[in-house]
């Protein structure tokens, strides 16, 4: 059975674009076109989509706002953001509010129906270049976190008690291998918590798995 899409697109030129691809390819079937936000949300009343190709920027009701109403009403449906904006704010904001791939416009007509059958499929698809600036957002993050959470870095000592508490460790089994006193590991324990901001032995496993402080996590 082909599959019903729609294309969202302020430009005929984009949507006849997208249709050059499609329309002599069985799989396919366009069933409408809409040029802005409130005119997408007519055309689903109307007609039975499974997936649409949504443009971001539109006059009035942009296509976030577009596709967050076209999810909440139809929740099977597959959207898929196509678009030039190839930053991590438009990608999240599309992503969060429903989508289930976003293309660059300057993809070809390979990947845009490798776009279909991977969301049809109930997989994310990105492109080269969105994956590209999402795995770098990630990364700044994670730098981030590792250089601005602990004010206070961790002495040698303290992240061998660290390393040791993640290991499940007692307290006498960590004053053992360190042969230090358990008074001792208690106090860079204590420490530990300070500099974390954790409340527990629990927290302070969380922490280190969520800013992979060790290379073994």
């Amino acid at each position: 059975m082909s599959k019903k899409i729609a294309i969202v697109d302020d430009h005929k030129i984009v949507r006849d674009g997208i249709k050059l691809y499609l329309e002599n390819d069985n799989e396919y079937n366009i069933v409408g076109e809409a040029h802005n936000g409130p005119d997408a949300v007519n055309l689903l009343n109307k007609e039975h989509v499974d997936l649409v190709f949504m443009d971001i920027n539109m006059d009035g009701m942009d296509g976030i706002e577009t596709t967050r109403h076209l999810i909440k009403d139809h929740p099977d449906l597959k959207i898929i953001a196509l678009t030039m904006h190839n930053d991590y704010q438009h990608i999240k904001a599309m992503m969060d509010a429903g989508a289930s791939g976003y293309l660059l416009k300057n993809c070809d007509e390979k990947e845009l129906k490798s776009a279909i059958s991977s969301v049809m499929e109930d997989d994310v698809y990105y492109s080269k270049e969105v994956a590209q600036t999402v795995m770098n957002n990630l990364a700044r993050k994670k730098a981030k976190s590792r250089s601005d959470e602990l004010a206070t870095p961790l002495t040698p000592r303290e992240k061998e008690v660290y390393e040791l508490i993640l290991d499940e460790c007692s307290n006498q089994e960590i004053a053992d291998k360190l042969f230090i006193s358990v008074r001792t590991v208690e106090v860079h324990k204590r420490n530990l918590l300070e500099k974390t901001g954790a409340k527990n032995t629990t927290g302070l496993v969380l922490y280190a798995v969520k800013n992979a402080l060790f290379d073994s996590l």
